[in-house]
């Protein structure tokens, strides 16, 4: 009986009948082959990966096409218009998103202007670049372990929100590097769906979250660098400004102890001036009295002298009443 071939399009359900089952192996392989290679595609149908998306649901069907077409064929020949598959069976094949350049392009251009222009420009180096190795270090974990841990994350963990959700840019950037976010039991948590799109998204994320990273911390080196030249230089400042305080105090004390010395010695000066006046004034005083004493002696010798001379020629005149320099006059009565 010659065999029939039926070709399979790509999505099509494939349903399993026993009894052409049964037949195809009496007429082709033995059972227990056409047994494995119809329950290897069956269970690629069922169970196909969590982490797989529309993509890998057409390679699971595509599997399951090429498990029926393997068992239709003789002794492992192959027959044209079906599919052959290079891997045994049971395989699955790894679909890839399909990415062209530009998309990548434009993909890593929007990460670069949610760092540059969300969290670097609005952010200080240091909180930035701690924000970027908090964000890289969650994209790791996922890119690097299957672990749904590393994909829910509480936006009440204490790193998360220290150092990525209190920086202006971090919660816009963890939404666009894929994480989503739900409320479970009235509390809200991060959420990474995982499919082939997302995890490249994310890739590309961390990437560009990598090369930012160098930038920043030569960045806080340079600013770590210059805040200590600084200080040094703010300290060299200070005890500069303290010696010249010092020679200030210095200069001033000697200028405050010259200035006492001009002041005492002018001072001094003054009094002896003041003295030497008074000396003066005192020594004129005594010679106006001695001028004085002088004319009032002279006056007397020389009222004597005349009165010596006149006391002939008056002798026979009475004299005057009154008192004279030489005695009373003539008592009235006598």
């Amino acid at each position: 009986m010659p065999s029939r071939h039926v070709g399979f399009a790509e999505g099509d359900e494939i349903v399993f009948d026993p009894c052409h089952i049964s037949y195809m192996s009496a007429q082709s392989q033995p059972r227990a082959g056409v047994r494995e290679a119809a329950l290897a595609a069956a269970q690629a149908r069922l169970n196909p990966p969590p982490s797989y998306d529309a993509s890998s649901a057409s390679a699971s069907n595509s599997a399951v096409a090429g498990g029926a077409a393997q068992a239709t064929m003789n002794n492992g020949s192959t027959v044209p218009g079906q599919i052959s598959l290079s891997s045994p069976p049971g395989s699955r094949a790894s679909p890839r998103p399909s990415f062209t350049d530009k998309e990548e392009k434009e993909l890593k251009l929007k990460f670069g202007k949610l760092l540059d222009r969300g969290i670097v420009r609005d952010n200080g180096y240091k909180e930035s670049a701690e924000a970027v190795e908090t964000l890289l270090k969650i994209a790791n974990n996922v890119l690097s372990s299957d672990d749904p841990k590393y994909r829910t994350i509480k936006a009440t963990n204490g790193m998360l929100q220290k150092k990525v959700l209190s920086v202006k840019g971090g919660h816009d950037y963890i939404i666009a590097l894929g994480f989503r976010t739900k409320t479970v039991d009235f509390v809200k948590i991060y959420v990474f769906e995982k499919t082939l799109r997302s995890t490249h998204e994310l890739k590309i994320g961390a990437e560009v979250l990598q090369d930012h990273l160098t930038c920043l911390k030569e960045r806080v080196n340079l600013s770590s660098q210059s805040l200590l030249n600084y200080n040094l230089e703010e300290a060299a400042r200070r005890a500069q400004a303290l010696r010249e305080i010092e020679a200030d105090r210095e200069s001033v004390k000697i200028r405050a102890e010259r200035e006492r010395r001009v002041r005492e010695a002018k001072e001094q000066a003054e009094r002896q001036r003041r003295e030497r006046g008074e000396a003066e004034e005192a020594e004129e005083i005594v010679n106006r009295d001695d001028e004085r004493r002088r004319e009032m002696t002279n006056a007397v010798v020389r009222n004597d002298r005349d009165y010596r001379h006149n006391v002939v020629e008056d002798e026979d005149y009475p004299p005057t009443y009154g008192e004279t320099f030489f005695g009373e006059g003539r008592r009235l009565g006598d």
